[in-house]
């Protein structure tokens, strides 16, 4: 039974902070029938964070920029300073997130493989034609944080006002996913729907806030993770880390062990940025089933974690899963020659 006077409290405190408005909120739970009797599995519904949408195509860091960039508003910050992978979601949010409101942007954006090639499509796209300033670099995460830290010192010595965001506030990322959670719940009780289980592709900040308010609140569904990426040595390390640093932030009495976290990481494949047969079948079944699109390198792989669940036993079919859906459309048109469409495809 969820503790209602803990979620009261979490409300007040997430209440406290700043915040801007950038996302379309709340975002639809849909229920997935079709998709759901294909797999002879448990009743399926999906949190649509695809469709934050505020900011050009939205996901799941829309959400999470309402809280990071209001520090910037209030510092009256002119630019915003960030970077992550070439075809990151997460920058392309940042950048249209800066524009809507009226800040310049700045990306030093890594290659995330050896021999990546720089195609101007996708999220990269979405980037330039926001008239995001853009450095491509070979480095790692530290190299590249350097390179962001020192390109906001070189803005400041210009006269400009940055403000760098990125892996320095993933507590507040988490925060947000608590209050996610907040509205998840309102949905669940709507809807008079009790999960057992909420799946997300995460690897970070949107687990660790799903987990925080999970374990705070005594919530009856446990929170399943599965992996994408193959550079982190120690996920869980890293979620419950985040966790408790949110949790301090948020001024509650709740710790996350490494052992709270449940996350997968079978389902990463060769590698980060590769997709696997199975998570291209997993997208093409939901776009067949239900109309609903998703990308190769993130919620694919996702679903394809959530598919074998269900075909290996780990969830039944007395089971009721939630399945966040945390964005990344533009993904898919980077990866045109991972489908196979020649059956599908006539052409006189």
């Amino acid at each position: 039974m969820i503790n209602k006077q803990r979620i009261q409290i979490l409300k007040k405190k997430i209440a406290c902070f700043d915040r801007v408005k950038l996302a379309n909120l709340p975002t639809p739970l849909m229920e997935l029938p079709n998709f759901s009797n294909a797999l002879g599995g448990p009743r399926i519904y999906i949190k649509r964070d695809d469709l934050t949408g505020g900011v050009s195509f939205g996901g799941n860091k829309t959400r999470m920029l309402e809280f990071r960039l209001a520090p910037a508003v209030v510092q009256k910050a002119d630019t915003i300073v960030s970077g992550f992978g070439i075809q990151s979601n997460h920058a392309r949010q940042i950048v249209v997130a800066a524009r809507k409101l009226g800040m310049d942007v700045r990306l030093i954006l890594r290659k995330t493989r050896q021999n990546e090639k720089v195609n101007v499509q996708g999220n990269l796209l979405i980037d330039l034609l926001a008239g995001a300033y853009i450095k491509i670099v070979n480095a790692t995460q530290k190299e590249q944080a350097i390179l962001i830290h020192n390109e906001a010192n070189r803005l400041r010595a210009e006269g400009k006002n940055p403000y760098e965001t990125g892996y320095n506030d993933e507590d507040l990322s988490a925060i947000s996913y608590v209050s996610c959670s907040l509205e998840l719940l309102d949905q669940i009780t709507k809807f008079a729907i009790e999960p057992t289980y909420l799946y997300v592709a995460s690897e970070g900040a949107t687990q660790a806030g799903l987990t925080l308010f999970s374990k705070y609140t005594e919530a009856s569904y446990s929170i399943v993770g599965i992996n994408m990426v193959d550079w982190v040595p120690d996920i869980k390390a890293r979620i419950s880390s985040i966790a408790n640093t949110a949790a301090v932030r948020l001024g509650i009495d709740c710790y996350i062990a490494p052992e709270d976290v449940i996350n997968d990481e079978n389902y990463v494949g060769p590698a980060y940025g590769i997709p696997t047969p199975e998570c291209i079948r997993a997208i093409k079944l939901l776009a067949e089933t239900e109309g609903i699109l998703a990308d190769p390198i993130y919620v694919g792989k996702g679903l394809a974690g959530l598919i074998d669940h269900i075909k290996t036993g780990k969830l039944e079919k007395k089971d009721t899963v939630v399945y966040l859906h945390t964005g990344g459309i533009p993904l898919l048109f980077c990866y045109p020659n991972a489908f196979n469409f020649v059956d599908l495809l006539e052409m006189n």
